[in-house]
């Protein structure tokens, strides 16, 4: 049987996310009091501008906001806010970011081939050839 504050905790989202996640959050909330303008400027990003409330109900507001974010945007304020992307990666945006990195380290196109097939193979987009 879980204890009461196990059972509280359960109750929030916030505590799905990692513990680096958490621990960055927490921190931009306190930055956030503190009036720290580029985390005050995140959080009015997804429209929170009341930050003096437990995290976990400050997260609960920028999870909803983030939600209706696109993609692209939504990349950006995770970072902002949680120190990490949270939302997965689709596989154009993989390739995207993998051919833009190879290309930047001299990559050919054997190399490039290769890392794309490897990314989507560890986001789980591709199916390795061993598994099949």
């Amino acid at each position: 049987m879980a204890s009461a504050s196990e059972e509280h905790r359960a109750a929030w989202d916030f505590y799905r996310l990692s513990k680096p996640a958490q621990t960055v959050f927490r921190g931009r909330v306190v930055g956030a009091r503190c009036g720290e303008p580029d985390v005050v400027a995140a959080f009015a990003a997804v429209g929170v501008t009341n930050s003096m409330r437990p995290p976990v109900m400050v997260y609960d507001d920028v999870a909803a906001a983030l939600v209706a974010l696109p993609g692209d945007g939504r990349l950006a304020i995770e970072v902002a806010l949680f120190g990490q992307a949270l939302t997965p990666q689709g596989p154009a945006a993989l390739v995207r970011e993998t051919l833009a990195r190879g290309r930047a380290i001299g990559h050919d196109d054997r190399q490039l081939a290769g890392a794309i097939t490897v990314v989507l193979e560890s986001h789980g987009h591709l199916a390795s050839e061993a598994a099949l």
